[in-house]
């Protein structure tokens, strides 16, 4: 008697639970000593620029110079919350404007989402992307071509990083302590004063890597795909390289390094669900009369993106993307979507959203048989989860890879390679003599840390609250994910309480307007001069219940394949108790358009509702 498709789910997921969980990983402090420390896309004794100076002051202070801090410094320029470049800082630790783009160089990188949409503030330059999905290099350059627009180069403070922001109840203003690491000189610190204090530090900001027996003893090189090394790779051609991990970034670096490398072994424990990508150049009639030709047109295709992510009722009649993302609508499982659920209603949606997942996964599946020759490596590369449980991945080459002589996959299902050895890779007692192994095993978990904690900085509110310690303990309440009690004039860009989706530039571009709103306005109600502006207890509360009340349209991830979508299973694992708790501070289920609403609403009402306003 065969199985269900859902048992069979069940049991994939079931072989890879890990006991450790995410401590089967490295923390951040032990990975670093084995992938490549400083930035190595800044030449030797390139000094730091210091826009503000020691006991100095600044107006708004941003940290993270990728499309979230870019977005931050052009939407107050631009909103008037800045009245002129004087007025802002921008703190990053890399070596230009681009955030994870600026260090993540691998050969084959690519965004999965349309560059018209991923694109943040294309009206504003004016800008047409080369190709339907940009290239890592055009993205870093474009992140470039934006900080140019608004003049930011002349406002950041490169190869430094935020170490400490505490706030000063007398003075009402951040004191911010940075640390310079000019590379190939002596670091040193520059404290000034801040009136507000942005974090748009982000999310994926550390590579991960399992704690894997041996990784001491390895006598080869290695690197980390977000810290790409050209030194290591560039003599590949005759060498034996390994990848290990095969999510959304192996699906790009795979094809990409079997080019050049003599043979490539790639070790899978989990295989991505590889759909069609059809990449393209831009047709430049078509950009100016169908996708540029008219203003607002990017917020409207945006929108028009997230509501084909997001189910399948209520559709605009033209899918304006009309790519594989957006006819995959159960993919709105990861993220929530406008679908009406009660709770006790839960089980009824799970099994709708199974099956209408169904279609999709079998085809995706049957891809991987038609296009693999080799029909035992055909069915390895089959994955056997639904669509919302892991990133969705399209590719063109990625399955073809495996064609190719000089590619071979190593199954190492379910719980990954057994070992390194001074030699290489041992797995099911066989030995892989390795030159290089590349670790394609991505980052921890957004919701794992607070936006602090991410950048490695402390950050000290009212009442000497730490808001890392609040974040771990539940207790780091919002208004709208962007204001955090006890912690005024301070602004942060997290997944935590906000709404998430498959584009994070519509999120970053949204969040940062009601930001740069939220400013001044805060300051016109108080004559044009800095206010402090802290969000209510009571708005915290009524935000966290409101979260808490959409939670259950996230059930979809219990019983997922482990990932850093459910923290490798410790979700399912929680009490009743740690349940309520999370629901209160998950992202916001309801999906990412209802989210969107709700700050378009609470600006238009104009009311600066769930704010308390004072003179600083």
């Amino acid at each position: 008697m065969g199985i269900t498709l859902q048992e069979k789910y069940q049991q994939e997921r079931d072989v890879r639970l890990n006991d450790k969980g995410v401590s089967q990983y490295l923390d951040k402090s032990k990975t670093a000593s084995y992938i490549i420390q400083g930035d190595s896309w800044v030449e030797g004794g390139t000094p730091v620029q210091c826009p503000v100076p020691e006991r100095g002051h600044i107006k708004i202070v941003i940290f993270g110079a990728g499309f979230g801090g870019l977005c931050a410094a052009a939407r107050a320029l631009t909103e008037g919350s800045a009245r002129s470049l004087n007025d802002i800082l921008i703190v990053d630790r890399a070596g230009g404007f681009g955030g994870t783009w600026w260090h993540n160089r691998y050969p084959g990188l690519m965004c999965d989402i349309e560059s018209y949409l991923y694109l943040p503030l294309l009206e504003e330059t004016g800008y047409m992307p080369k190709r339907k999905y940009s290239s890592g290099e055009e993205i870093r350059e474009y992140s470039d071509k934006l900080a140019r627009k608004f003049s930011l180069h002349e406002r950041a403070m490169f190869q430094s990083s935020g170490k400490s922001l505490t706030w000063d109840d007398q003075a009402k203003n951040w004191i911010c302590v940075v640390t310079a690491k000019p590379k190939g000189q002596a670091e040193f610190e520059v404290k000034f004063t801040a009136d507000y204090a942005i974090l748009c530090s982000g999310a994926f900001a550390d590579p991960r890597m399992p704690d894997i027996p041996g990784l001491k003893e390895y006598e080869g090189k290695m690197l980390h795909t977000a810290r790409w090394n050209y030194d290591i790779t560039a003599t590949s051609k005759a060498k034996k390289l390994a990848i290990i991990g095969t999510g959304a970034t192996a699906i790009q670096i795979v094809p990409a390094t079997a080019k050049y490398a003599g043979e490539l072994y790639v070790f899978q424990r989990t295989p991505s669900a590889v759909d069609f990508r059809g990449n393209r150049d831009t047709d430049p009639e078509e950009w100016k009369t169908k996708i540029a030709s008219k203003k607002g047109w990017q917020t409207a295709r945006r929108n028009n993106f997230q509501a084909f992510t997001e189910g399948k009722a209520n559709l605009p009649e033209e899918n304006l993307v009309n790519d594989a993302f957006t006819k995959m609508p159960t993919a709105s499982g990861a993220w929530g979507g406008p679908l009406e659920v009660k709770p006790e209603d839960v089980e009824s949606y799970l099994s709708m959203m199974h099956e209408d997942d169904a279609v999709r996964s079998n085809r995706v599946r049957q891809r991987a048989l038609d296009v693999v020759k080799d029909q035992e490596t055909a069915k390895k590369l089959q994955a056997w989860y639904p669509t919302w449980c892991k990133r969705p991945t399209c590719h063109d080459e990625y399955l073809e890879a495996f064609n190719q002589r000089n590619v071979h996959l190593v199954d190492t299902a379910p719980r990954g390679v057994s070992a390194l050895t001074p030699r290489g890779i041992a797995h099911n007692g066989k030995e892989y003599p390795i030159d290089v192994i590349i670790w394609s095993t991505g980052y921890g978990s957004p919701l794992s840390e607070s936006l602090a904690g991410k950048a490695d900085m402390t950050v000290i509110g009212k009442s000497y609250l730490n808001m890392e310690d609040c974040f771990q303990n539940g207790k780091l309440l919002t208004l709208h994910g962007l204001l955090p009690k006890n912690f005024p004039n301070l602004f942060i860009t997290g997944f935590s309480q906000s709404g998430a989706g498959g584009n994070q530039t519509q999120r970053l571009t949204d969040q940062t307007l009601n930001i740069a709103y939220t400013i001044k306005e805060a300051e016109k109600r108080n004559n044009g001069q800095k206010a402090v502006i802290e969000p209510s207890d009571a708005a915290c509360e009524e935000w966290a219940n409101r979260i808490a009340s959409k939670a259950h349209m996230l059930k979809t991830m219990a019983n997922c394949t482990p990932s850093y979508f459910n923290a490798e299973g410790k979700s399912d694992k929680m009490t009743p108790e740690q349940q309520a708790v999370a629901a209160r501070v998950t992202i916001f289920g309801q999906g990412y358009a209802a989210y969107a609403n709700v700050l378009n609403e609470w600006r238009a009402r104009g009311g600066l509702e769930g704010l308390e306003i004072s003179s600083a």
